[in-house]
């Protein structure tokens, strides 16, 4: 129960901070799609792809790195912490800026393959080195984070997206800059906001010397890792591709904004993600870790799938109140590509047993074949259905990779998931989300329906326990 107090605690800060910070984008979609036409919209979001694709080439499995040792050296004294970060940090820096430029030196053969030669190299390098400052600032309020420190966390991180949006809108507007400055002003508060990451984490960094000593024990763990963040990169846009590639850019734009109203969802899963894993990891190592992860396990699936459902409700009236009118046909992938986010997220609950054993080489493996499902279902029912057939494919493949890491997870550290719960949940929720999609919200039996639902989803996060201490803490309160 203390754990589950400490996640409650910092996810509401958390998800303070991930609502207005991710929130600041998600309300700029009105004037972006007034900007941008779908066609550009969709030139954009296969940028954002290609983009993805650098920064899983620029973290190399670091992250989990950081996270794993950071705790590891706790003992040792804040020194030690100091020096692992700095490796991280210098590690980053290093390889960054080669990748980088390799990565700029092919703007040529990209524009040639994915945008008819019509972006130029500006575009690409403001949006390849701005990836790079993303990610030296993301390890910096990482720190924060593992000191069960949020709030500085969430202000960096929302001072780089109040930056984002404000400096976009600068060159877009105020200069004309189009497309070109959608990645500038990016490129630009990321910078900004990574040296205040560093200056406000400063105790732990270390840069008397180059700590090249942790890079080995280092890129032994995150190397492994490389190949998963590939294929995660790959479960996570290979749709795009197909979209693209089969309905062109207009059909990626639609496709791109249903992906944004669906990312409600993942505010909440971020939030969740960034307050868990420090105590998952805590967790990991007590007496009381299984039922720790049994009891999240029950809560974030309920809980989860009734905000899917809920969302796959509202998402015709949201999309039209949001979107200029160009971009209203995109309602439908709403509800199905929230499913993504969910099990993305569920992954830290069910993937105990690897992290446990230190196996990280077979979320390789795992991902791999996710990874090639995605790719065989998308070329199966992109070109006949669409944006439809690439999210089901999409959600189908990160169904099949989280229920197979659970059930190895499970034999490696047998934790005991409500294993049966936990289908059940998910199949009354994609019940929902297909009777919401097919008859359409004004359906007059599809709001009762969908409301009986969520109670039901809900009262499925708890136990008897569960209920039975929310109650007395109910009647302690009324005291």
């Amino acid at each position: 129960m203390s754990r589950l107090r400490q996640l409650g605690r910092d996810s509401l800060i958390y998800g303070f901070g991930v609502v207005l910070a991710k929130g600041i984008g998600f309300f700029l979609l009105p004037v972006f799609t007034r900007i941008y036409s779908p066609a550009e919209y969709g030139t954009i979001e296969m940028l954002g792809v290609i983009t993805s694709f650098v920064s899983a080439l620029l973290v190399m499995g670091l992250d989990s790195a950081q996270s794993f040792y950071f705790f590891e050296q706790k003992a040792r004294g804040r020194a030690e912490q100091a020096r692992l970060i700095s490796a991280i940090l210098q590690w980053r820096l290093t390889w960054g800026m080669a990748i980088v430029i390799v990565a700029t030196l092919a703007t040529p053969l990209l524009e040639a393959l994915f945008f008819n030669a019509h972006l130029g190299w500006g575009s690409f390098a403001a949006a390849f080195v701005g990836a790079l400052f993303t990610q030296v600032m993301s390890q910096s309020v990482e720190v924060f984070r593992l000191l069960y420190r949020p709030w500085p966390y969430v202000l960096v991180t929302l001072a780089h997206s109040a930056g984002a949006g404000a400096l976009v809108l600068i060159l877009v507007l105020g200069f004309d800059q189009g497309i070109f400055g959608y990645f500038a002003g990016s490129m630009l508060a990321s910078a900004c906001v990574a040296g205040v990451g560093w200056w406000l984490a400063r105790d732990y960094l270390d840069f008397t010397r180059l700590q090249r000593d942790w890079w080995p024990r280092l890129l032994r763990f995150g190397v492994p890792l490389v190949p998963a963040g590939l294929a995660m990169f790959v479960m996570n846009t290979c749709d795009r591709w197909f979209v693209q590639h089969y309905q062109g850019d207009e059909a990626l734009g639609l496709y791109a904004v249903g992906a944004k109203f669906a990312l409600v969802v993942a505010l909440a899963i971020e939030t969740f993600r960034k307050a868990w894993w420090p105590i998952a990891m805590d967790a990991m190592y007590s007496d009381d870790g299984p039922e720790t992860y049994r009891t999240l396990a029950r809560m974030f699936m309920g809980v989860g799938v009734a905000a899917v459902v809920y969302l796959s409700f509202v998402s015709p009236w949201l999309v039209v109140w949001l979107t200029a009118p160009a971009f209203h046909s995109a309602w439908p992938i709403v509800g199905v590509l929230a499913w993504q986010s969910l099990l993305y997220g569920f992954y830290l609950i069910a993937s105990a047993g690897i992290w446990k054993v230190e196996k990280t080489s077979y979320s390789m493996y795992l991902m791999a074949a996710a990874a090639t499902l995605n790719l065989a279902l998308n070329w199966l029912l992109t070109p006949s259905y669409g944006g439809m057939g690439a999210a089901l494919a999409t959600v189908t493949s990160y169904l099949v990779w989280i229920a197979a890491t659970l059930v190895l997870s499970e034999k490696l550290w047998p934790v005991g998931f409500p294993i049966f719960l936990l289908t059940a949940q998910v199949a009354l929720g994609a019940v929902c989300v297909a009777w919401v999609t097919l008859a359409g919200a004004d359906s007059w039996l599809v709001g009762p329906a969908v409301h009986a639902a969520v109670l039901l989803l809900l009262g499925s996060a708890l136990d008897r326990r569960g209920w039975a201490a929310l109650l007395r803490r109910g009647r302690l309160a009324n005291v």
